[in-house]
């Protein structure tokens, strides 16, 4: 070690991979496994002894209430013997009460915290990224922070359009997700206005429908959600035709027909906005939450 600089050569293996697992830039998945776990039947109390002792300095570097619950339950709770006790208690009360953990979480990806069955800190990032018009993977400073409010949440609330405007209306900027199960594709859009109406912010067009007029609206995909490569951005090109309101038909409108909201059902046809974020014209939801953005 020469004038506060890391001579890594003075560092063992696992040292080294301490300190990358510590790093809050890290851009990775906390969990990156694709493929079934080990068949565990023939493992021996002194096979998950010898496997905690090795692991054990890198427990606290990982973020374990950024994995989704299904993919703890499938690659993680097999080894649950590997697990500090009183981690494990931690975890578990966090995925089935949402209590508060004793340990703090901080995501790697700046101050985000998102709460979400859909997407992950990563994907908060790009979308913060995106809204102030940022490379999509710019670092987020650590003395910003961003606040992903959940006021909807259709497995939680239903999936009545009356019930999601009801939840959202008057909230400010918010970020619609969705999921759908062509594929586990996740899209949908920004609304930097929010669903409320004022005469301020409306132009009227005819009877008691209103367009929204603004430059910050997008609409986007993330695909399966893993492949950079394949996450799109399609901002509004006619910003006076940004948003869609209608007293009669009181739907979440973008562009009235590049991606429609209604109910558990939805429509994406390119209008207003650069491209076409989906290959269907139609799709039925499997999951949307809508986010009050701070």
């Amino acid at each position: 070690m020469y004038a506060g600089i890391l001579d890594l050569n003075e560092l063992a293996g696992s040292d080294i991979l301490e300190l990358i697992i510590a790093s809050d830039e890290l851009l990775l998945d906390e969990l990156l496994r694709e493929k079934d776990v080990t068949n565990l039947s023939n493992w021996s109390e002194k096979d998950f002894m010898a496997l905690k002792d090795t692991l054990y300095q890198f427990f606290e570097h990982i973020r374990f209430y950024e994995i989704f619950t299904n993919e703890f339950h499938r690659y993680i709770w097999p080894f649950r013997k590997v697990l500090p006790e009183a981690l494990l208690e931690d975890i578990v009360a966090f995925y089935m009460s949402h209590i508060k953990p004793s340990q703090e979480i901080v995501p790697r990806h700046g101050k985000i915290v998102v709460d979400s069955n859909i997407i992950k800190p990563r994907h908060a990032a790009i979308l913060v990224n995106w809204i102030q018009r940022n490379d999509p993977f710019a670092k987020i400073p650590k003395d910003h922070k961003y606040n992903f409010k959940l006021i909807y949440r259709q497995s939680r609330d239903g999936y009545d359009i009356n019930t999601i405007r009801s939840k959202c209306n008057g909230h400010g900027a918010c970020i619609l997700i969705i999921r759908i199960k062509e594929g586990d594709t996740i899209f949908g859009g920004y609304n930097p206005l929010g669903w409320s109406f004022s005469d301020n912010i409306f132009y009227h067009n005819h009877y008691n429908d209103l367009w929204v007029s603004t430059t910050e609206s997008f609409i986007f995909s993330f695909g399966n959600g893993k492949d950079s490569k394949n996450f799109i951005i399609s901002r509004v090109q006619n910003s006076n035709n940004a948003m869609y309101e209608s007293h009669y038909n009181p739907l979440l409108n973008f562009g009235n027909s590049d991606l429609v909201i209604n109910g558990n059902t939805g429509t994406c046809t390119k209008a207003q906005y650069e491209s076409k974020i989906l290959d269907a014209s139609n799709f039925n939801i499997e999951e949307m939450e809508i986010f009050n953005f701070y």
